[in-house]
């Protein structure tokens, strides 16, 4: 049932939400809650579950979603929920819950609300008033669903409830040209840019050997649309192409805005917005635009002027480390993350202090409990990789980051491959440092 209700969720637990969790936890046991709820049990998107039974022993599940307000735990009754709507058109584009002057002062934080405030002819109403924060909470959730269910309106609410008929304003726009195979993707407008500022998808710039003589990788806002266009083999296509740029002399560089860029290649898509305004930022530090270039429109360009190029590269010694870790198979823990969780952290946490005071061997050993624990997470690895290079041991470095690679792949946690590129680039800088060490004995 979970599968095929949340089966195209991204789960970006292992990743991302370590420290969320960890707060929840400790926030459930201050309130003399048990830990265990639904809620903290991979889902994490505001759900409840209630089980039922008759007096036959009869049991049916219910789920709902969860109101998306933040309580503050205020005990007034003087809350209210209201709505701002464009007055020509009646479009509502906000719904919010407050106190006293709420519904008519700036919201920091609402900024695409507020651009529409300033352009339109703007008005507010309230849908309810006299509330405790409680009920504030659930009828600005039951409004946020029923607009998404009912009207065609775009609304800037950045969080809505789970089982909506649609989404807010903020995916790719319509209009925007579907993502393809082995073909760049468009800058993208979202609903809300496109609808209310008119703002149009726009295609990456056509590839010019000449601005690839010094290029930087942009890899902000990868998410899922890299697997539809390296179809699930990015690493084949980056390989590719970082190999082609070193063999024709282009250097790859960190820096958005080093004097040097001749372009910027993007890894996925990104909003229009975001272009747009670092295009202004590089005409103020470098007084020029710069040539902004797909990776699979640079790949193809390569491929078709250089041909092909083997990217496999040969390893001058052979990588063997000496450690006393314990083999994968024998981990505490291996296939429940959220245990290996409970029971690893603690060392990693009391390992990295160790590690930032320079007691690098306690901390590698620390680490290893933790990992003996199940503890999986990037920064574990990152850690231990950290240690390791201070100890100028690169062989354990290496091995080490080759297993963060292999268990966020196979383990099945749609890895974050903004997380595996940082390892793979730190890998090369641990191989070359390697080979000189070797070559200096």
């Amino acid at each position: 049932m979970f599968s095929k209700l949340f089966g195209n969720k991204k789960q970006e637990k292992q990743n991302d939400s370590q420290k969320v969790l960890k707060e929840k936890k400790e926030s459930r046991k201050r309130d003399n809650k048990p830990v265990n709820e639904v809620n903290d049990v991979g889902i994490g998107m505001g759900l409840s579950f209630n089980i039922s039974s008759d007096e036959n022993e009869k049991y049916g599940i219910s789920i709902s979603s969860s109101p998306v307000g933040v309580s503050t735990d205020s005990t007034a009754t003087d809350f209210y929920v209201y709505e701002w709507f464009i007055k020509d058109t009646g479009e509502i584009f906000y719904v919010g819950k407050g106190r006293g002057n709420r519904y008519k002062t700036f919201h920091e934080r609402a900024y695409e609300a507020e651009k529409i405030r300033k352009m339109y002819d703007t008005a507010s109403r309230f849908i309810g008033t006299g509330l405790t924060e409680e009920q504030a909470i659930e009828l600005e959730s039951k409004e946020i669903t029923r607009i998404l269910n009912e009207t065609n309106d775009r609304l800037t609410n950045r969080i809505i409830p789970l089982f909506t008929k649609r989404d807010n304003g903020y995916g790719r726009s319509p209009k925007t040209p579907e993502l393809q195979f082995e073909t760049a993707p468009h800058f993208y407008a979202s609903e809300i840019e496109e609808h209310y500022f008119g703002i149009k998808p726009r295609s990456f710039d056509e590839v010019k050997c000449e601005n690839l003589k010094a290029v930087v990788f942009i890899t902000r806002n990868v998410r899922d649309e890299i697997s539809i266009i390296y179809g699930g083999k990015f690493d084949k296509y980056q390989d590719e192409t970082k190999a082609l740029l070193s063999i024709n002399g282009s250097k790859i560089l960190k820096s958005k805005f080093a004097k040097s860029v001749t372009a910027w290649v993007y890894i996925g898509d990104d909003y229009v917005m975001n272009y747009e305004n670092d295009q202004e930022q590089a005409l103020e530090k470098l007084g020029r635009n710069i040539p902004t270039y797909h990776l699979i429109d640079v790949w193809k360009f390569l491929k078709e002027n250089f041909g092909e190029v083997n990217t496999v590269l040969e390893e001058e010694n052979p990588i063997i480390p000496i450690h006393n870790r314990v083999s994968l198979k024998e981990i505490k823990n291996l296939y429940d993350w959220e245990k290996g969780f409970d029971e690893g952290m603690p060392y990693w946490e009391k390992g990295d202090k160790e590690r930032k005071a320079g007691n690098l061997e306690r901390a590698i050993e620390l680490f290893d409990i933790a990992r003996y624990n199940g503890y999986n997470a990037p920064a574990l690895y990152t850690s231990y990789a950290m240690a390791y290079r201070k100890l100028k041991d690169y062989e354990n470095e290496i091995a080490i980051i080759d297993e963060a690679i292999e268990r966020l792949r196979s383990e099945k946690i749609n890895a974050n491959e903004i997380t595996i590129m940082g390892l793979k680039e730190r890998r090369a800088k641990a191989l070359v440092l390697k080979q000189k060490n070797s070559s200096e004995r």
